[in-house]
């Protein structure tokens, strides 16, 4: 099954929709892929009234009970939706497949004048699936999704390039090792243990590859399109969790090495860019996703033994509070019209920064962490990509502790179980920024990113006597510095 396209994924059920009702998508104008905003035209993030089905997997349920491309999902069971339905249809996904298997849906099709009821077979998964995001549940859609990361694994340790190239590809590789340390595997032990190996020696090689970003050949224009912060920042987190999990002298080494290099590219304000070079096409140098995900590398290379500047520590923490309109909540950037918007990713991966650094205890940490128990439900307020505020929202609300991570999944619940797909892949969705822009920067860089991004949230939490979890990039353990 074809996967690009803003689709709504539909589960277990093996198909992708778009709104029926919808209007065709205007053109994106020039560039449009690139933009900065947070519109709120454009649909809502509770789902349309009726699905229009545009792909199928050959093998999936829905295509094996019947449906077809253009059929049109109106109800499930023997009732239309009568509100958004992207709720009620992980509901009836997880009490079929929790229960007898059997899930009926209300189809409309081309040239019929009503509904018919259409009976799909789901696989029976049992009373643990009644509970996806807790227990037993849990725990088998989140090695579905370790093994089908661990099959598209390249022999070289990375995977197929999407967005920016060598660079997005380092990118995937870390997340890929997140999830698989945080299943138990590490350079020594575990079922992905090869994976993780290959993964490291790739990332070590080719984290700050700069290579040209597909989409962006006629913006250039001699502006600045160096996107390798990304890489070198998700490097260092994947290679300082790796180091707490498998001490050894080459990560370390590694380690220190993408600390120190962080360091060197941080801006003059305190903050970090997509990369290195001054502004790019759009006008703009820093934006706080990135701040959060370098302090974080930064502090983790710190405990392996490098020595952090604390000027470095002491600049980043002025810019991060000048961004901000004071409740803890961490703004696009300091700039005016950037300032002040707090939400969920940029909080969540400033904070986990500040944990990395042993700066949990300072007032601003504090302030951050209040902000976060209050909004952990708030993942839908993100800017840009919507998985990147899932999975540092998703981490954070784990390493709050309390009530946060009940909060979190009483909201992701839904999305989460509608991102799986019959192959353990996890899928990306449309939501109001990107069906305003007719751009989905998370289906541009595809569902190993998407994936290895929700397996994280699933498995990021240490369990007592099961997995091990992420505990060094959340804050709960820190490795012994043993100089460099």
């Amino acid at each position: 099954m074809a996967r690009r396209g803003d689709y709504y994924n539909l589960g277990v059920l093996g198909a992708k929709a778009t709104d029926a009702e919808a209007q065709p998508a205007a053109p994106m104008p020039p560039g449009g892929g690139m933009r900065r905003g947070n519109p709120a035209a454009g649909g809502n993030d509770d789902g349309p009234l009726k699905l229009r089905i545009e792909l199928l997997c050959p093998e999936g349920p829905a295509a094996q009970g019947g449906l077809k491309v253009g059929d049109v999902i109106v109800g499930v069971g023997r009732k239309a939706f009568k509100e958004p339905c992207l709720a009620t249809l992980a509901s009836a996904l997880t009490k079929a497949e929790a229960g007898k298997g059997v899930l009926t849906l209300l189809v409309e099709r081309p040239g019929t004048e009503k509904a018919a009821k259409v009976d799909v077979t789901l696989p029976i998964g049992g009373k643990p699936m009644a509970k996806p995001t807790k227990g037993a549940g849990r725990t088998r859609i989140f090695e579905a999704a370790l093994k089908w990361l661990a099959d598209r694994q390249g022999g070289g340790g990375g995977f197929k390039q999407t967005l920016s190239g060598m660079n997005g590809s380092v990118v995937q590789a870390s997340v890929a090792g997140l999830a698989w340390i945080a299943g138990g595997s590490n350079l020594t032990t575990g079922p992905y243990k090869d994976n993780v190996t290959r993964a490291a020696d790739f990332v070590i090689a080719n984290a700050g590859s700069r290579t040209a970003m597909p989409g962006a050949g006629g913006m250039r224009g001699g502006s600045n399109w160096n996107q390798t912060n990304w890489g070198v920042a998700h490097a260092a987190i994947f290679l300082g969790e790796l180091y707490g999990h498998s001490p050894k002298p080459k990560i370390q080494r590694a380690l220190i090495g993408l600390g120190a290099d962080l360091v060197k590219r941080q801006e003059v304000t305190g903050g970090w860019a997509h990369g290195p070079g001054g502004p790019n096409a759009l006008g703009y140098v820093e934006l706080n996703i990135l701040s959060g995900l370098a302090l974080a590398g930064i502090g983790l290379a710190g405990q392996a033994g490098y020595e952090v500047p604390e000027a470095m520590v002491e600049l980043a923490d002025s810019y991060l509070q000048s961004s901000s309109s004071g409740d803890g909540g961490i703004g696009y950037s300091h700039k005016p019209g950037q300032k002040g918007q707090g939400n969920i990713g940029r909080t969540a991966g400033c904070w986990l920064g500040y944990l990395t650094l042993g700066k949990a205890k300072s007032g601003w940490a504090a302030k951050m962490k209040k902000w976060l128990a209050r909004g952990a439900d708030r993942v839908f307020g993100g800017h840009a990509s919507l998985m990147q505020h899932i999975l540092l929202g998703g981490v954070a609300a784990h390493a709050v502790g309390g009530k946060a991570a009940g909060a979190y999944w009483k909201v992701m619940q839904r999305d989460m179980t509608l991102a799986r797909a019959p192959d353990g892949s996890l899928q990306p969705r449309p939501w109001h920024e990107s069906l305003s822009m007719s751009s989905n920067s998370d289906v541009t860089f595809g569902e190993v990113w998407t994936t290895a991004a929700w397996a994280i949230v699933l498995g990021c939490q240490p369990e007592k006597g099961g997995r091990p979890g992420l505990p060094y990039w959340m804050g709960m353990k820190r490795t012994e510095r043993k100089g460099k």
